[in-house]
């Protein structure tokens, strides 16, 4: 039936339009595996290389021998086994050449010389096939079609891997694969363009050559097996790369241990939420939950009970959500939630009530009973701000407010915090400078013998001036210095300038200075102490540091450790403020201090108190029972002097004897004292003997 010019057509447009798909198909696959090698390195690279040359290879092969199949089919014909199958490895080892080439990232045409190299592998291949194949008849040749073809080749391979390696859109990957199948197309019909076959048939065919049609099912089988296994291994690599994002993106936008959304997530609902509230005259609540006290839960139980506690308290507060809320877990024991409602903030009130309540019961973690409360703040959008960056900075506002004034409190925002917060920040900026700009002061307090009234010494208090507010009170400045850890560099000037001032024979007796809690930690603070001490030349023995029990707690072996080390080098240690905090017998036990420094909330309710003057009488006997002689805060009345002297307490302070004053008004003060030291006894004793009779 092919002796019909219309069935030959037929058959011969059919085979091509075979060869185009198969052709197009496998090199689509092999360019998706191109472009994984172009995106990965190493034993990886290669790989993708491998598989792209191997299933573009093929596919290029089958559709070179279908168009082959097409060009007789109504005479005998066959292939050689051999150069058939050669054809295949040039097919193969040209497409990882040219892929390998084309790859390269430093080369300016490396992906033209790529597909010029793969175009070239396609004309060899195709020559070469063309070899291979016998026909019962005469093939004569044009030349001038096989140059076309040779340049078409090149031209078309260039292109193909070029648009491969340099996509413009994302379909550039899918034009090289189209590009390819373009060119299989092309070089075909110039090959049909360039040959005549005339039949023959005093041609006999060798037996040993393979027939089409078996060649075809050969090549039909195999190329299938190929582009099977390509397409398989792009979409299972395609279905790990997708699975591995969604994983990355749920550990981008949810908490790994909680399972709650994170602070990123928070951040987009967050804008979300805002917009709704726009768009339907809504108010929305962001809500800042602190877990209180979890840093003990950590330090007792330990990390892994701690961590058990924090998913049970994440999935409570989970369950007491209602339709709309949102919560997420910022870091640590920090969570975030947002509500939107038309009935602020009575409805934010009670979502934050009902937060709390969820944590109400104990937790039981390991045969371990936990009790936690938590600090809730909440600030609603746009009554207290209009700004969805100020409106979660303004629960935590609130939030940190309410937990310093008492633990599980559930806070609204307000406008005043906002100012004291900004007032705060603006000092603990100008703080910074206060240092290196001169504006820290040290004032002095003298200290007296409560026998006598002799001068024993005095302790140095750190002021701040500031240029624009005046004199700071140090319980604004020293508790954001504490923060901040500038305390670190402020004690150790503070420490320097009462050094420079003793030396200087400015100051009467012992100096007493204070170590911050934070100065505390620094595993340096012997070595400071003593270089100061050296570049000064004062003697340790005038040098007296007091210490709160406090600045222990953290690390006692430590604190004793470092405690021990000055008082080896002649420093005299005075635990201050006792009686308050923790006052606990085991540490006045653990280490001898030198002196014990009675907190003045107790003096200062003298003689009105009874229960606080015993308290008194019971901190002097344990001192006198120590052998440590304690030195009474704050007194500012007689009646108080005469009642701390008459139950033997052997020193104090206050502003009665001398208030706080800079060093050039020192002289002042000790003349003042002296006068006092010079009242006659007898005026004493009788008031002694008064206060007695009060108490």
């Amino acid at each position: 039936m092919f002796d019909s010019p219309i069935w030959y057509a037929i058959y011969h447009h059919a085979l091509i339009v075979v060869a185009a798909a198969v052709c197009l198909f496998g090199t689509w696959v092999g360019m998706r595996h191109f472009a994984r090698a172009r995106a990965t390195v190493g034993p990886m690279h290669y790989g993708w290389v491998f598989m792209a040359s191997l299933g573009t290879g093929a596919a290029l092969w089958a559709a070179i021998f279908i168009s082959i199949l097409s060009q007789a089919p109504s005479l005998d014909n066959g292939f050689e086994m051999g150069p058939t199958a050669f054809s295949l490895l040039i097919a193969i080892v040209t497409c990882a050449v040219g892929f390998e080439i084309g790859s390269k990232k430093n080369l300016t045409l490396a992906p033209e010389i790529g597909g010029v190299i793969v175009g070239g592998g396609i004309l060899t291949m195709h020559y070469v096939g063309l070899n291979a194949w016998h026909v019962a008849g005469v093939v004569t040749w044009s030349w001038f079609g096989v140059g076309a073809n040779v340049i078409f080749g090149f031209a078309l391979g260039a292109l193909s891997v070029s648009r491969a390696n340099r996509p413009v859109t994302k379909y550039c990957r899918h034009g090289a694969a189209i590009v390819m199948t373009f060119a299989i197309c092309v070089m075909h019909y110039t090959m049909v363009a360039s040959h005549d076959v005339i039949a023959d048939n005093a041609i006999e065919l060798s037996p040993s050559l393979v027939p089409g049609h078996t060649l075809a099912i050969f090549v039909t089988a195999a190329v299938l097996l190929v582009i099977g296994s390509g397409f398989s291994s792009y979409f299972i690599d395609l279905r790990s790369r997708t699975e591995a994002a969604e994983r990355i993106h749920h550990l981008s936008f949810n908490d790994t241990m909680t399972g709650l959304p994170n602070r990123i997530a928070f951040n987009e609902r967050l804008s979300f939420d805002v917009s709704d509230a726009h768009e339907k005259a809504h108010k929305l609540a962001a809500f800042s939950i602190d877990i209180d006290g979890f840093k003990d839960i950590n330090d007792v139980f330990g990390h892994a009970v701690g961590d058990l506690v924090l998913i049970q308290a994440a999935e409570r507060m989970r369950r007491a959500l209602r339709d709309g809320e949102f919560l997420a877990r910022q870091s640590g024991d920090e969570f975030l939630a947002l509500q939107m409602s038309g009935n602020m903030p009575h409805t934010a009130q009670e979502m934050a009530a009902r937060i709390a309540a969820a944590l109400d019961a104990p937790f039981k973690v390991r045969d371990k009973s936990v009790k936690l409360t938590a600090s809730i703040g909440y600030s609603i959008f746009p009554t207290d701000t209009q700004d969805k960056d100020h409106l979660l900075s303004n629960a935590k506002l609130a939030m940190y407010r309410g937990k310093t004034t008492q633990r599980g409190m559930i806070s609204k925002y307000d406008h005043k915090m906002d100012e004291s917060a900004r007032d705060r920040r603006a000092l603990a900026r100008d703080l910074h400078d206060a240092v290196k700009n001169g504006e820290l002061e040290l004032h002095y307090q003298l200290q007296t013998s409560l026998a006598d009234g002799s001068i024993r010494g005095s302790e140095a208090l750190m002021r701040w001036r500031h240029p624009t507010r005046g004199l700071i009170s140090p319980l604004d400045f020293i508790p954001l210095a504490e923060e901040s850890e500038l305390i670190i560099p402020m004690g150790e000037w503070a420490l320097r300038r009462a050094c420079r001032d003793m030396a200087e024979g400015k100051l009467p007796g012992v100096v007493a200075v204070n170590l911050s809690p934070v100065q505390f930690k620094q595993n340096d603070l012997v070595e400071t102490i003593h270089s100061i001490l050296v570049e000064t030349g004062v003697s340790p023995q005038r040098l007296e540091v007091e210490v709160t029990e406090s600045t222990m707690m953290g690390d006692q072996n430590g604190a004793l450790h470092t405690l021990r080390k000055l008082k080896a080098m002649g420093i005299a240690i005075a635990m201050d403020d006792f009686g308050t905090g923790y006052s606990s017998l085991a540490t006045l036990h653990a280490f001898p201090f030198d002196k014990i420094k009675l907190d003045q909330s107790f003096v200062q309710r003298i003689p009105l108190d009874v229960s606080a003057m015993a308290i008194v009488r019971t901190i002097l006997a344990l001192g006198k029972s120590l052998g440590v002689p304690v030195l009474a805060e704050g007194i500012e009345t007689e009646e108080q002097l005469l009642f701390l002297a008459s139950e033997g307490c052997k020193e104090g302070q206050g502003y009665l004897m001398a208030r706080p004053v800079p060093l050039d008004k020192m002289l002042p003060a000790v003349a003042n004292i002296m006068q006092r030291a010079a009242q006659p006894a007898a005026r004493i004793g009788a008031s002694i003997h008064a206060a007695i009779a009060v108490a």
